[in-house]
């Protein structure tokens, strides 16, 4: 392929810009982006020419909300397309995998948010260059996608002060600090959080706990580069339980300092339970996206996403 015509064909603001080195056989592969991403809106025609340069001839359309993300990726797959490209934090690939789980469409990963965390999971490069290339080798592996009252994640749930701080934090304050956004605000909020009365029920029995602090992980990572635990695995069958510290705060301190440290922390593993917050509705974070619940049902779809990763991926060493 020559890489001669490097110039988008626009028909318009909102529609897809083809990026295109001329006569191919293939056809463009749909580029999403999301414009409202920590670096969308700046990088979103600099991923498209990545991926020219990596050989990938793209169509790229920025997406400004979830219910266009989702129309567009569902029409991707209804229009029978192999594989979707998507560019954006880690709320935008829980959306694709909403979608896309199931399909046989295989999701290409751009990391342009702030924590990246499911491109940590399967191990694509954080650089725009090297995120292209992967994609543009075409090397898939099959993860495990999990479902929280039937919405799909990949990394992880979460209950607690993690909810509160991503409900606190700002598109602007993500945007100015990255991951340093996380302490900042993350101090001011545990100072007014209340301890939650959490029952965790699993195949083997029941656990009741008072804590600040309950994630439920199905990938590797978390929270960008922090791990569930030093085993944890995308392809494993099983949704880890964390569980930080009791309801003193200096407890949650010190078991959030070991967790971050390295230190293991997962209380159970199963690929389906269900989680009490004691009759009141909570806060939980799926994947940076925050909503309120009183009953959490989760479950794993095993190996139901198709996703590009780099050659020789292994999950449990990335």
């Amino acid at each position: 392929m020559t890489r001669t015509d490097v110039r988008p064909e626009r028909e318009g603001r909102h529609d897809p810009a083809l990026y295109t080195a001329g006569m191919t056989a293939a056809a463009p592969v749909p580029l999403l982006v999301n414009r409202r991403s920590r670096r969308g809106e700046a990088l979103g025609h600099e991923a498209a020419h990545a991926l020219l340069h990596a050989g990938v001839t793209a169509r790229l359309t920025f997406t400004d909300d979830p219910g266009s993300a989702e129309r567009a990726l569902r029409e991707a797959v209804l229009a029978g397309a192999p594989r979707v490209v998507v560019g954006g934090g880690d709320g935008s690939l829980s959306l694709a995998a909403h979608a896309l789980a199931g399909s046989g469409v295989t999701l290409g990963v751009l990391p342009l948010g702030t924590g990246n965390t499911f491109a940590r999971s399967v191990g694509v490069p954080l650089d725009l260059p090297g995120a292209c290339r992967v994609i543009a080798e075409g090397h898939v592996r099959r993860v495990d996608v999990g479902r929280l009252n039937g919405r799909a994640f990949l990394n992880s749930a979460a209950l607690g002060t993690s909810a509160e701080i991503a409900r606190t934090l700002t598109p602007e304050l993500k945007r100015r600090l990255g991951l340093l956004a996380w302490p900042w605000v993350g101090l001011k909020v545990l100072l007014r959080h209340r301890a939650l009365q959490v029952t965790v029920t699993h195949g083997g029995g029941q656990l009741t706990v008072r804590t600040h602090q309950v994630l439920v992980a199905n990938g590797r990572y978390v929270a960008g580069p922090l791990r569930a635990a030093p085993d944890a695995s995308i392809t494993d069958g099983l949704l880890d339980v964390l569980i930080l510290g009791d309801a003193r705060v200096p407890s949650f301190l010190r078991a959030a300092t070991g967790w971050a440290a390295g230190r293991r922390s997962v209380r159970l593993s199963a690929p389906e339970l269900r989680v009490h917050a004691g009759g009141s509705r909570v806060w939980v974070s799926v994947d940076g996206d925050v909503s309120s619940v009183r009953d959490l049902r989760l479950t794993l779809e095993r190996a139901a996403l198709n996703v590009n990763v780099p050659a020789g991926y292994v999950p449990e060493t990335v």
